[in-house]
């Protein structure tokens, strides 16, 4: 793609998506405040005094007291922050601003542990509660997380994949492969492994009429993991309530461990990671596709804030638990020295993979 093209394809979307966008912003702000206020509800439960909490960030808009913590709407929403008081935190009078039974650093290892992970655990109810709705209202499959025991029907066909070039459509029912008959969603891509990047002649079921189309699917995954790429979200039937309750675990837990894989893999799997420009682009897609798909994004960015918040950066939860753990191990607090040369280092790492990966995300606008 030429650089005039790339400037005008970012201006076409930034023009005609502008309300989507706005939706995006709000539904990952509104995952970040969840997150947030996971910690606020275990602070509360340990006795830590939080003296308030905030949807968004800069001036206070509107702020409500209850009980003893600020409730306030920013004038910024991106995100939102709760206060947690520290043994070392003054008020303007030089004076421990409550006494230290009831800040955060005196607190022991154990609550101080799950404090943290309070914004993790609320970040993967959310996922959880979200998708065994969704699977109780027929919720759609991505990826990994279809049904594989349903028939392979399809729900929706992303542009530029191997399913839109062979004329899928939004109906269709996946019924064989190579004049093979393919009963459900598993034994379909079973079926099809062998010919990944290879031509194919599938059966489906259009409207009632059988047809055959060729079809040409792209790979994903290493090795045994390897499997056909079409690019189609499968339709998903409704489930009873402990099927969706199930469904929405396995869900949830096969999307971390695909996450975890990636990191795992970064340098094999790269073109996987997403910046920010990806994630705003992501979410504005799937919320075009109606509020199933904007709810499983949302769900699915879920998964993703918990497990980069298990990473041992300070500015994330798992540097903080590490952090702790060390401490514990050592029986004294890092020094200051040691804690800013840390946050220094790691800012710069998190700041680089930033960079890299909305760098990542433009040169995906050029292919």
């Amino acid at each position: 793609m030429q650089p005039q093209t790339f400037i005008e394809t970012i201006g076409h979307f930034l023009v005609n998506s502008i309300p989507l966008i706005i939706l995006a912003i709000i539904g990952v702000s509104f995952l970040i405040v969840f997150h947030e206020f996971g910690h606020l509800i275990f602070a509360k439960l340990f006795n830590v005094y939080a003296p308030s909490f905030s949807i968004g960030f800069g001036p206070r808009i509107l702020q409500k007291k209850i009980g003893e913590t600020t409730f306030a709407l920013s004038a910024i929403p991106l995100g939102g922050y709760v206060e947690l008081a520290g043994s070392e935190e003054e008020t303007e009078t030089g004076q421990p601003s409550t006494p230290n039974p009831r800040s955060f650093n005196a607190k022991p290892y154990w609550q101080k542990l799950l404090i943290m992970f309070g914004g993790i655990l609320f970040n993967l109810i959310f996922a959880y509660a979200t998708f065994t709705a969704l699977y109780m209202t027929g919720a759609p499959g991505i990826g990994s997380t279809y049904d594989e025991n349903q028939k392979p029907i399809i729900q929706a066909v992303h542009s530029g994949t191997p399913a839109e070039k062979a004329q899928l459509k939004e109906g269709d029912v996946l019924t064989g492969v190579n004049n093979k008959a393919t009963p459900n969603t598993k034994s379909f891509l079973e079926e099809l492994t062998p010919f990944i990047g290879k031509p194919v002649t599938i059966d489906i079921l259009r409207n009632g009429s059988a047809q055959k189309i060729e079809l040409t699917s792209e790979s994903q995954g290493e090795g045994a993991q390897k499997k056909p790429r079409l690019g189609v979200t499968w339709h998903t039937e409704k489930k009873a309530f402990l099927e969706a309750v199930k469904a929405g675990f396995n869900t949830t837990n096969e999307l971390a461990a695909k996450i975890f894989g990636i990191f795992k893999n970064i340098g094999k799997e790269r073109g996987q990671l997403g910046g920010p420009l990806a994630l705003i682009h992501q979410v504005t897609q799937f919320a075009a596709q109606g509020w199933k798909m904007f709810f499983f994004m949302l769900a699915f960015i879920s998964v993703n804030l918990a497990v980069f918040n298990l990473l041992p950066f300070p500015i994330f939860d798992g540097g903080q638990i590490l952090f702790f753990t060390i401490e514990a191990i050592m029986k004294r607090p890092l020094s200051d020295k040691a804690r800013e040369a840390i946050h220094y280092y790691t800012w710069l790492a998190v700041i680089g993979l930033v960079i890299f990966l909305t760098f990542n995300d433009i040169l995906k606008f050029f292919k």
